[in-house]
This record gives structure tokens, sequence and C-alpha cells, in this order.
């Protein structure tokens, strides 16, 4: 007798299964995977674009250029950067124009702004600009570039696979992850570059995509160009305990190094603005002084890894080395401010090799029983000065760890980092790409409830109803205006144009109305407060909390605009602390929301 099988009995097989499947957790571990794939072959594909471009340029595709560069002519040294400075600047011109090469800050910027999304064309456009900058010898680093492209592949497919905004920052930091891992061959600090800039904290949520991201990008990078660090380093010893003062005394010469660097990028391009060169020259401009410079220090050259390694190695002499801090940041100054492409990466890396290579020949030459090589200093130069321009100090130990595999070492460079963190954070407080962020009006520091109100107007929360005055208005008719009114808040206008001239409290009225000494000949230019603050609709809420808590009213005038002055609404101290409220618990939903529970 055949027995029918119960056909709910497959349902209750694979209903777990399906319900796994299409859960959200699952789908990101999914996506993570995808996004550590796209991003590991973009950070090897970018990185080889970089030496097609170059072998245009200098006819030889290597990340050597420094070894090279002596057997180029001084011509050909001199014109690369200048043409690329043209290609650069006629690409903004008539392609992308009112934009720029995207880096770090822009993706930290999408985070906190956009909630993750990215738009493609910026930045694909910007991915260009950055491979020939780097292709043609503009003095910047690679590895920015190479996150703004991760970002950009997880933000992309995020918004393709609809997924909820509020999981981009970890679908980000998993290409992030994937994009530093890539280029450094360093998983772990992959990983918590993604954590500690990105997302902003050592979240447990986001942790598993991320390394699986973040593991993906270092394999990739292994298998298409090889097991080895970006730098190798000979095996250095500690000579002695005594040394740990001197390593903190170089964290503080690695933040004072730090501090000028992120002060000469913005003198550079402040002092380029004020030549008023034509947008479409600018970069050519800026590429007749990289030029120039390379020919006496060629060392500048690109993103500068050879010269690092050099000074890794204890090659460089100590006036080479006090002499590349300087021209280093000249031309790192020079290729931002010239609107090149690239990032900040390598560049801290170089700069904090030298300074630290320096310090260790001066300390050698100080105390010769107790100074260790003056590599050893450069490794450790580099990771302080690294940690406190880009604001990243976990990441930069860790890298260190991954490329020396050496303990002491690393408490050596926790020792200098720390200080050197501690010290610009106290006078400073903040990385490039946040200086970056804060000339675009986008405060990090700043509570989410506050960045959001700086994106709201005043004319969405402004009353529209109010007394306008006549200026010329006695008392016996403000009398009869207080009375037929439940309004409290009066203006005083001019007849005619409604110009706005002043705001009367209702104290001010109090006498008059009320008082025993009649006052029929006062009029309400009499009363009116002349040096009332004024808004106007365009106005960010964020600037019109500011206004009134500076002022100390409660209500204040909005203007057409400056010119004209007709008043066009109010707005008051209740509404604009009922929008607060509002964007204080939406932040507090974004907080919550921003990794997957």
């Amino acid at each position: 007798m055949a027995v029918s099988e119960n056909p709910r009995t497959g349902d209750k097989i694979l209903s777990p299964i399906l319900t796994a499947t299409s859960s959200t957790p699952v789908k990101l571990i999914a996506c993570a995977i995808a996004i550590g794939l796209l991003a590991g072959y973009g950070a090897v594909g970018f990185r080889l674009s970089i030496s097609e471009i170059q072998k245009l340029f200098y006819g030889y595709g290597s990340q050597e250029i420094l070894s090279q560069a002596a057997n180029l002519p001084w011509w050909q040294i001199m014109a690369a950067p200048i043409i690329g400075g043209l290609i650069v600047g006629l690409f903004w011109k008539f392609v992308l124009p009112n934009y720029r090469a995207q880096g770090v800050a822009d993706v930290m910027e999408a985070v906190i702004v956009n909630r993750g999304k990215m738009k493609l064309a910026p930045g694909i456009g910007g991915l260009f600009v950055n491979a020939l900058t780097l292709g043609c010898g503009g003095s910047s680093g690679r590895e920015g570039p190479v996150v703004h492209f991760c970002a950009l592949i997880a933000s992309q497919l995020g918004q393709r696979f609809r997924l909820p905004s509020k999981y981009y920052m970890t679908l980000i930091a998993c290409g992030v992850s994937s994009g530093v891992a890539a280029s450094f061959n360093a998983p772990i600090a992959g990983m918590f570059f993604a954590l500690e800039v990105v997302v902003g904290s050592l979240a447990t949520q986001a942790f598993a995509p991320i390394v699986i991201a973040s593991v993906i990008g270092t394999v990739i990078s292994r298998v298409y160009i090889g097991d080895f660090p970006a730098f190798i380093i000979p095996n250095y010893q500690i000579v002695s305990l005594w040394e740990f003062p001197a390593i903190a005394l170089l964290g503080v010469v690695a933040a004072a190094v730090s501090l000028l660097f992120i002060w000469s990028i913005g003198f550079s391009e402040r002092t380029i603005d004020r030549f008023r060169i034509p947008e479409v020259l600018r970069p050519a401009a800026g590429g007749v002084v990289l030029g120039t410079i390379a020919l006496f220090f060629p060392q500048i050259i690109g993103v500068g890894y050879e010269a690092t390694d050099n000074a890794l190695q204890g090659h460089y002499p100590l006036l080479l080395l006090l002499l590349l801090i300087v021209v280093k940041t000249i031309a790192v100054g020079v290729t931002f401010g010239a609107r090149f492409g690239g990032g900040f990466f390598s560049p801290s890396l170089f700069i904090g090799a030298m300074t630290g290579g320096a310090f260790g020949l001066i300390a050698a030459t100080a105390f010769p029983e107790m100074a260790a090589s003056h590599g050893l200093y450069a490794i450790i130069g580099m990771a302080a000065v690294a940690s406190s321009i880009l604001g990243a100090p976990i990441s930069t130990i860790l890298i260190v760890f991954e490329l020396t595999g050496d303990y002491k070492i690393s408490i050596a460079v926790m020792v200098a980092v720390s200080v050197a963190t501690l010290i610009t954070k106290h006078i400073y407080g903040r990385s490039i790409w946040q200086t970056q962020l804060l000339n675009r009006n986008v405060d990090v520091n700043e509570s989410r409830a506050l960045r959001q109100l700086s994106f709201l107007q005043v004319r969405g929360i402004m009353d529209r109803e109010f007394i306008e005055i006549p200026k010329h208005t006695p008392m016996r008719e403000l009398r009869k205006i207080v009375s037929n009114t439940n309004h409290d808040k009066f203006v005083v206008v001019e007849p005619e144009t409604h110009e706005f001239i002043g705001r009367i409290d209702y104290s001010d009225l109090k006498t008059g109305l009320f008082g025993d000494e009649p006052q029929e000949n006062v009029t309400a230019l009499d009363l009116v407060h002349e040096d009332s603050p004024v808004l106007f609709p365009d106005t960010s809420l964020k600037s019109a909390v500011e206004i009134i808590e500076k002022a100390g009213i409660d209500h204040v005038p909005v203007i057409n605009r400056a010119n004209e002055r007709r008043l066009i609404g109010i707005l008051h101290h209740k509404d604009l602390l009922h929008a607060y409220n509002a964007a204080l618990l939406s932040a507090q939903d974004d907080a919550r929301d921003k990794v997957f529970r």
C-alpha cells in the first residue's frame, strides 16, 4: 500500500533556509563578498593604470621611477607634469566642470551628509584625474583614490540592489577595507582603517562583512601583485630601553611636522588663488613648479615609495632627509592647490620616514652608544607623522606591525604615535580629511542633530502670519492693534515699500497701554528695536540657532534679501526648538541603524 507524502514536509525543511538567505545580515555578507572582489580588482586595476600612464610619460611603468629618472633627459622630467596638467585642466573644463578629484574626505562626506550615496560620473572622472596625476609626476598618494573608488563601488552596489540607506555605511566600509588591504597587503590594517575612519567606531555589528571584504582584497592583491609588503624593511632592533624617551621626543617632532603639513595644504591653495590663474591652466601652472622641483629632487615624483623605502633602509644622509621633508611638503601643496588629484596617505608616509630618519641620525650623533639605526627611527617617524596627519592611529600602528612582524618595534611605534596624536589633537583637533570637510562646512565634530539642521532652511518653519505696523503709527492705533489681535509679534515697516525697520516687543508697549501717563505722542518708530538681527529664507537652521542664542530673543524677522529688506516671515525660538528635537530623534535613529543589528 503506497503511503502519500505530506506536501508540507518539503516546505518545513526549506522554510528556515529560505528565511535565512533572505535576511538582511546574509544579504550584507553576500554584498561584502561581491564588494571585496570588485574593490580588490579595482585597487589592482588602478595601480596598473597608473603604471601604464607613467609609461607614456616617462617610458617606465615600474613603481621605482626614482631609479630610472637619472636616465631621462631634463626636458622629459619637466614636460611630464606640464602636459599632464594641461590634460587635467581641459578635462575639468569641458568634461566635468565644477568637479574635482575625489578622495577619502569625499567618502566621509558621503557617509555624513548623503547617507552613503555616491554619484558614479564624478567618481569615475575623479579616478581618471587621480591616475593621470600620479602617472605624470604629480606628488600625491594612490591610497586615497583607491579608498574612494572602492567606496564608490560599494555605494553603487547598494543603490543598484536598492538596499536600505542605513546599511550603506557598512557597505562602504567593506569597500574601503578591501581597497586599503589590497594596497598595503595588510588585511588587519585595512579592516581597522574602515572602522576607524569610515564607521567612526569599532562597531562589532559591522565586523564580519568588513573582515570578509578585507581578506578578499588581500588575496586578490597577492595573486596579481605578489605576497610581499609595500615596503621591504630590514630586521631592526631597539638597542636600549633608554631609547624610549627619545622615541617619545620623536613623537613631539612628528606632531610639529604633521601640523605644518596640514597647514601647508591650505596655504598652498590660498597662495595659488592669489595669482588668479585661469582654471583650465591652473594644473599646468602647477606642473611647471613640480617639474622644476623634480629636476633637482626626483624623489617627489609620484607616490614616492622608492624614496620612502630608501629612507627606511637608512640610505639617505641627514641633509638630504631634511631637504626632502621641505620639498615634498611644497610639492604636495602645489599638487593639490593646482587641482591635480591623489591622496595624502603616501605623502604622509614619505614625510614621516624622512622625519624619523633625520631624527635618528641626530640622536645617533648625540648618543652613539644607545641609539639604534636611523632606519628604525624612520619606521617610527613614518607611523607617527601618518597617524597625526590622517587621524588614524590604530590603522597606522597595525600597518607597521604587519609590515615588520616585530612586536618590540610595534611598542616603540605605539609610544611615538600616542604622543604625536595626543599633541595634534590637543593643538589642532582635526585630521587632514576633517580639515578638507570643514572647508566645505561639514564639521565631523559637531552633533548629528546640528549637522542635520545645517541642511534645513528657515523658509521651512518660519511663520508667515505677522502684524506689520507702519513706522508713524501713533499709540492710540497701537492700542487698537494689540486689543484686536492675539499676536504678540509686531514688526515696524516703511508704509510704502514694506521694508523692514525693526521689531517691537510686547514689553515695550506695556507702559503706553496700561500706564497711568498717556503717551499719545509716541509712535511705533519711537519704540522700535532697529538693531534686531534678521534672517533670510535660505539661512540654515543651524545658523539660525546660533543667531537667536547670541541675540537672546524669541522671534527673529525673515527678510527676502539684504538689498530690499521686505519682510516675508518670522522665525520663533519654539519652532526652532521643535526642529532641533526632531533632528535629535532622527540622529538617534541613524546612530542605532548605521550598522545592521
